[in-house]
């Protein structure tokens, strides 16, 4: 999960199953990739090595028997998992993942957002699972809270994050990179969120230490993003903690149609081409000399 360029996409699916939106693609099944030599490499040139996973016990050897397949392919470097308050360092699915040398983002699921010392449990957290550098604060947090218990609002979250941002720049200087909740994954919510949490005191926060992150699953509203990430969020880097379409048929053509829908809305790329790196329509909009 590289922190060397401006904004950084870095596209997830669930290894298990994902959410999705209703674009229609055409069907494209294993045997069709496998024996097309060329979409085959369309496919593995798309495909982001970050997969979410969900820690259900009953999976474990599915899980063990999975992650170290894909890694083993060199089609995996990352895995989010949610970090629920049950869920403890010992849990033989955690272990057996992060024992594979991945590198893990830990979403702390929105469960602890209502916790009063909140401060307390980042600490602990923090002590149970040491070898995470990369905590989510939070996974659509107006969204997927029951509706009959404690809810969230924008402000409410943004006044949670800036506690948990100011406490472990005092208290954890250099331990971790925090990732703000990610925003719903389609319609203008997700954008509208973001601008909040702008307003909201996102701007103050240092970009060194933060990273935005947000779903997408439905691309024809990404583009509504690219006026903030380009104005008041420009400094920051942008994670895509979740993409992907329930419908297993379309799999591959979504990693290799969509994908490259999701980074052609980066400012820059292939920073390690400086001077010579790529820069976008919209990158060259904002630096014009006027």
């Amino acid at each position: 999960m590289s922190s060397a360029r401006l904004l950084v996409w870095v596209p997830l699916i669930l290894l298990v199953s994902s959410c999705s939106s209703d674009r229609t693609l055409s069907p494209i099944s294993p045997s069709d990739v496998l024996s097309d030599a060329s979409l085959a490499g369309d496919v593995l040139e798309q495909w982001s090595p970050y997969v979410g996973i969900h820690l259900t016990g009953e999976a474990l050897d599915a899980y063990r028997d999975a992650v170290l397949t894909l890694r083993a392919a060199g089609q995996l470097d990352g895995v989010r998992v949610e970090l629920g308050r049950s869920l403890s360092p010992s849990d033989p699915t955690y272990r057996a993942i992060s024992g594979t040398g991945v590198e893990l983002l830990g979403v702390i699921s929105n469960e602890h957002l209502f916790l009063p010392n909140i401060e307390q449990e980042i600490d602990r957290i923090f002590w149970a699972f040491p070898e995470i550098r990369h905590f989510q604060i939070g996974n659509e947090v107006t969204t997927i809270l029951p509706s009959t218990g404690p809810t969230l609002t924008i402000e409410q979250y943004m006044t949670i994050f800036l506690r948990i941002y100011d406490h472990v720049q005092s208290r954890h200087p250099g331990r971790a990179i925090l990732l703000t909740q990610s925003t719903v994954g389609s319609g203008f919510q997700g954008p509208t969120e973001l601008e909040a949490m702008a307003n909201l005191g996102l701007t103050r926060v240092d970009p060194n230490h933060v990273i935005i992150a947000i779903n997408m699953y439905d691309l024809d509203y990404a583009g509504q993003f690219v006026g903030l990430l380009g104005g008041q969020l420009r400094r920051f880097r942008l994670w895509v903690t979740e993409s992907g379409t329930r419908d297993q048929s379309r799999h591959m053509t979504w990693v290799r149609d969509e994908y490259p829908r999701l980074r052609n809305l980066s400012l820059i790329k292939t920073p390690s081409l400086f001077p010579d790196y790529w820069k976008s329509p919209l990158f060259e909009l904002l630096t014009a000399t006027r």
